[in-house]
């Protein structure tokens, strides 16, 4: 893993490859095979059998963030169904009802460098490949400082604790606010939910914790799962909680809404009225809002766009309006072929972190403090995107950042 700014810049041979032509997605993940040795039938184009194991790694990584939540599901009901596990379901049952972590900023009590630090996180991140881009060096939050005067006493006894080096909140935490959401945000699972692109390399002393729908901590063992990564629902009040214990917090800003605009080529993102992360951070105090763009995380999927007086898009909107996210009707590869499926394309994603806007400390901000840090924001993502857009933009994608309500 590379130590500084973790990127992939393709050759002009595989962007040309990949971007102008209407098969972009799969030219690019044919692009190492001779074409005569891509099995076929009836026109649908499956993997050979002599892809290396790494590629096969990647793809199953990405296969069980894909089915991870019905796989929790299944789980759960199988032990529910088998008497002798009931002596470890029926706490898990009570434990699953009267639990809040995921809401009340207890998940940085089950924020594990372990869980974000294993190996299916790289793989996950590879096949993509899905990477972080650092434009500014970031102040951490947290520093290590040598204990080296504590004792332990017992009864009458006492002694001296050998040097020891603890986490100290020294620095401001941040909010990290990525654009676009996409159909499902894999850049904000990938690159800020677990270190498989380098989160730990690149921004030390830094732990943030993505923040996503309240309705993933309604589901047994998966809401677990998810907070051991610091994972947790987007509520304010769970928010401000992270902050305020030094814990920075990753978000997605144009929410569900935004998914419904993603599709392959745009850059359009919901900001206009979006002002709550600006409010939280004056809120908070000691903490910077850093501008994120994810380049490449609409062109993960194929999206069918239905009419605005459809049914399917009735459908999305009461979805919205009812359980707060909504269903874009999307599609890309399978496991074993190139043609239709529920995973991803493997396509460029870069996250391009830009510089902190440190905010001044405001408990109860007016909405002229909130709007004009809010267009100081918009200014610095438009600067960041029209910075990096000649990098990381495929050919063939629309070159202007279109902020819309």
């Amino acid at each position: 893993m590379e130590l500084k700014h973790r990127h992939v810049k393709p050759s002009n041979q595989d962007a040309n490859d990949v971007n102008t032509r209407p098969d972009r997605a799969l030219s690019n993940e044919l692009k190492d095979i001779a074409p005569e040795k891509v099995p076929s039938v009836n026109g649908v184009k499956f993997a050979p059998l002599s892809r290396p194991l790494h590629r096969r790694l990647e793809t199953a990584a990405v296969l069980w963030h894909t089915v991870s939540i019905p796989v929790f599901i299944t789980m759960f009901f199988v032990l529910l169904a088998i008497p002798i596990f009931w002596i470890f379901m029926v706490p898990y049952i009570i434990y699953w009802i009267m639990d809040k972590s995921s809401s009340n900023g207890s998940v940085v009590s089950r924020y594990s460098d372990r869980m974000r630090n294993l190996e299916i996180w790289q793989h996950f991140c590879n096949f993509f490949p899905l990477t972080l881009y650092k434009t500014a060096d970031i102040q951490p939050t947290w520093t290590e400082e040598e204990v080296t005067d504590e004792y332990h006493t017992f009864l009458w006894f006492r002694w001296k604790r050998k040097p020891y080096k603890k986490l100290v909140a020294t620095g401001p935490q941040y909010i990290f606010a990525l654009h676009p959401h996409g159909v499902v945000s894999i850049s904000g699972f990938g690159g800020i939910g677990t270190n498989g692109a380098g989160w730990n390399v690149l921004f030390p002393g830094i732990k943030p914790c993505m923040l996503t729908l309240i309705n993933q901590f309604y589901v047994p063992f998966y809401r677990d799962y998810l907070m051991s990564m610091g994972i947790t629902s987007s509520s304010r009040k769970n928010a401000l909680r992270i902050l305020e214990q030094h814990y920075s917090v990753g978000i997605v800003v144009g929410g569900a809404q935004e998914s419904l605009l993603a599709r392959p080529g745009s850059n359009d993102i919901v900001l206009a009225k979006r002002k709550g992360f600006i409010k939280l951070a004056l809120e908070t105090g000691n903490t910077g809002v850093v501008p994120c763009y994810c380049f490449g995380e609409n062109d993960l999927y194929n999206v069918v766009n239905p009419g605005e007086e459809s049914w399917g898009r009735s459908l999305q909107f009461w979805l919205k309006r009812n359980f707060g996210f909504t269903i874009p009707f999307f599609h890309a590869r399978g496991i074993f072929n190139y043609d239709f499926g529920l995973l991803p394309w493997r396509r460029r994603v870069t996250i391009v972190v830009g510089k902190p806007i440190m905010l001044p400390h405001s408990p109860n901000p007016n909405k002229v403090l909130v709007d004009h840090y809010h267009k100081l924001y918009v200014e610095a993502l438009e600067k960041l995107f029209d910075e990096h857009k000649g990098e990381f933009l495929e050919n063939g994608s629309e070159k202007q950042l279109n902020i819309v309500e």
